[in-house]
């Protein structure tokens, strides 16, 4: 195996990887989200966020938003719902 196909793959799997989200919620006060790409909505009673494979919506009381950056962002307050939407998946970006 030569340094190319090495690259190759490397490129392949990083690729792969990139692609998921992980979404973690902590009881209801706390839910934390990696590979955000964007925030789309928010205000203290919903988030919007653009996600790889679509949308997510939270909605709840007093929400806030804290340790956004372009590897996730942590949403606390009181959690009512979350939902799911990959109607728009890619979304031209």
């Amino acid at each position: 195996m030569n340094i190319y196909d090495i690259s190759e793959r490397y490129e392949r799997v990083k690729r792969s990887v990139i692609h998921h989200s992980l979404i973690q919620i902590s009881d209801n006060g706390k839910l934390t989200v990696e590979e955000c790409k964007e925030v789309v909505q928010f205000d203290e009673n919903t988030v919007k966020l653009l996600l790889s494979f679509g949308t997510v919506t939270v909605t709840g009381l007093e929400l806030k938003m804290r340790n956004f950056s372009d590897r996730g962002v942590i949403i606390t307050g009181k959690l009512h719902s979350v939902g799911f939407d990959d109607s728009g998946k890619d979304m031209g970006r």
